[in-house]
């Protein structure tokens, strides 16, 4: 199985030179979350029917974390919304990330450095090559400025990169921020290669996009209201 969203998912979140994650909270979360369905969906382990999730055929992924979603879903006495397995999904997500940073590291793709804190452990994860996060990021300026086709994988990752606000990764400056946003914003209303992609997987992305664009507005009102 390809984790191809997941993987760039990683490359992205997580800035190469101190090793911490440049997105946090919800969308961090969803973000990964999102980023493992579509990779399921696009490998033909999943389908949309309707709203409800349902396991098209069963597998081994090779990556724990990918097998217990599966599970979940085959296990469940009735079909769920994509929205309702996200939230389910979101129990998990702290041991899923654990386990792809794991993965990605043992696969030479991400390298971990541990470190101490008062005496307390924690690890640090960085890109194994710098150059394919700029590939990376080069790739996607290429698809959201000049109007390059994407691949079906990469335009599934916009819808990430849009949700989770992960278009400040690709600038250093204010400026070009500014503009791969406004770029963005106008590529997803008008999106000129949704044709050549399966309706499943476009109804799923903006299923996904709205649910991470959710969970961060209710999470935001609740700490207004602690306040």
């Amino acid at each position: 199985m390809e984790k191809k969203v997941t993987e760039d998912f990683f490359m992205l979140a997580l800035n190469p030179k101190t090793g911490y994650y440049r997105v946090s909270g919800n969308y961090l979360s969803y973000g990964l979350l999102g980023a493992m369905i579509m990779d399921l969906a696009l490998s033909e382990y999943i389908e949309l029917d309707g709203n409800n999730i349902i396991l098209k055929k069963r597998g081994v992924s090779g990556v724990n974390s990918f097998d217990t979603m599966m599970e979940m879903i085959s296990a469940s006495s009735r079909e769920k919304s994509l929205r309702l397995w996200l939230r389910k999904f979101s129990v998990k997500v702290h041991r899923f990330r654990k386990d792809l940073q794991q993965h990605f590291v043992n696969n030479g793709i991400l390298k971990m450095e541990r470190r101490r804190f008062l005496l307390i452990p924690y690890s640090l994860y960085r890109q194994a090559d710098p150059s394919r996060l700029m590939r990376l990021t080069l790739r996607l300026k290429e698809i959201i400025l000049y109007n390059k086709a994407p691949e079906e994988h990469e335009l599934m990752f916009l819808g990430l990169i849009y949700a989770c606000r992960m278009h400040r990764t690709l600038a250093d400056t204010s400026e070009e921020r500014r503009k791969i946003r406004k770029s963005l914003v106008k590529y997803m209303k008008d999106n000129p290669y949704a044709s050549s992609v399966s309706k499943t997987i476009m109804e799923m992305q903006a299923v996904i996009t709205a649910s991470i664009s959710a969970a961060v507005i209710a999470s935001s009102a609740a700490s207004s209201s602690s306040r």
